[in-house]
């Protein structure tokens, strides 16, 4: 039966060990229990257990693969390569206790309900808690997701149900568009010539912070190398931005940038300006010249034109501007 362990945040859980020789094979088990069971809850859950670990050991049963097995091995596997490992792992742990024992093969029902509980305002011991929104939700559902897939890969699972998990809808989409007058207000209230030069560059180019860091500058423009979507890029360089290109070479990380961001926008009174809007900026003024949506995508690295959609507005208010001026003479 189950004994009562202290984790090692100090609080009280029971822990469910199973170990006994069954047709002559030695089963291991042990399980750290959902928070707020009680003595004859968690009994009642270990009974279950260990019925289904003799039926697995005596053949009439097949054996489960849980989400938290195929999460374990994707973690040892790959965990190392992740670039965002920390916070991806920090996401897993957190919400372990409600995958752990899931079966990776019944995923439609579990996606649902593991959803609506990141969606509630209160834990399972009725506790006030932050609802989570729906991206953070299809983030945290993604990553199990990625594990799932990776599982059926290695062979661990014979099945890819992925396919039957509810992944919440949601729109990323910021359109937020400065002018140059806004990034230049900006770039003077930089005090660093690095962030300064950032600034000017993100507008003038449409590249993305570690772009722009890492960018080395060549006789055809800003050479990114391979890039987020895995294509070579170069991106060109403004005569606005030439010789502050040439002659600045970044030091910053993207850390201590994205800090002298949030004091910069502040200092020059845009408070909930983001970097990447600098971006989005820069797709505004191509699109307001008239350059065409296909370009502006290859300028900006998209590899689908989808990414470049979120633009097309600002390609109908120009159509809209023409079409105001049919029976009109300058």
């Amino acid at each position: 039966m189950p004994i009562e362990a202290t984790t090692k945040n100090g609080e009280r859980r029971y822990r469910w060990t199973f170990e006994r020789v069954i047709e002559g094979k030695r089963v291991r088990k042990t399980k750290l229990l959902a928070r707020g069971l009680s003595a004859r809850q968690a009994d009642e859950l270990a009974r279950k257990w260990e019925a289904k670990e003799y039926a697995k050991a005596n053949g009439m049963e097949k054996a489960t693969v849980t989400i938290g097995e195929c999460v374990r091995v994707h973690v040892q596997d790959e965990g190392a390569t992740w670039k965002d490992k920390k916070a991806r792992g920090q996401i897993l742990v957190k919400y372990a206790a409600e995958y752990q024992d899931q079966d990776a093969m019944d995923l439609y029902k579990w996606s649902v309900a593991f959803a609506d509980y990141m969606r509630s305002d209160k834990d399972r011991q009725g506790r006030p808690k932050r609802p989570s929104s729906a991206k953070t939700i299809n983030n945290t559902l993604g990553y199990i997701r990625a594990a799932i897939k990776y599982a059926h890969v290695k062979g661990l699972i014979p099945h890819d149900e992925t396919g039957r998990m509810v992944m919440p809808k949601f729109s990323n989409e910021r359109h937020i568009y400065e002018g140059r007058r806004t990034m230049l207000t900006i770039a003077k209230a930089c005090k660093d010539k690095e962030t300064r030069a950032a600034v000017r560059i993100a507008f003038y180019s449409g590249m993305r912070m570690s772009e722009i860091l890492r960018a080395k500058v060549t006789a055809r423009g800003f050479d990114l190398g391979t890039t987020k979507n895995g294509r070579p890029r170069i991106v060109p360089i403004h005569p606005k931005i030439a010789a502050t290109a040439r002659r600045i070479r970044f030091t910053i990380t993207a850390k201590a940038l994205k800090y002298r961001w949030t004091v910069v926008r502040a200092r020059a009174g845009f408070d909930t300006l983001r970097f990447h809007d600098l971006r989005h900026s820069a797709a505004s003024e191509m699109i307001n010249a008239g350059v065409d949506l296909y370009t502006v995508g290859g300028v900006l690295g998209h590899k689908t034109a989808a990414s470049t959609k979120r633009y097309a507005h600002l390609v109908t208010d120009k159509l809209a501007e023409a079409v105001n001026k049919i029976g009109k003479r300058e």
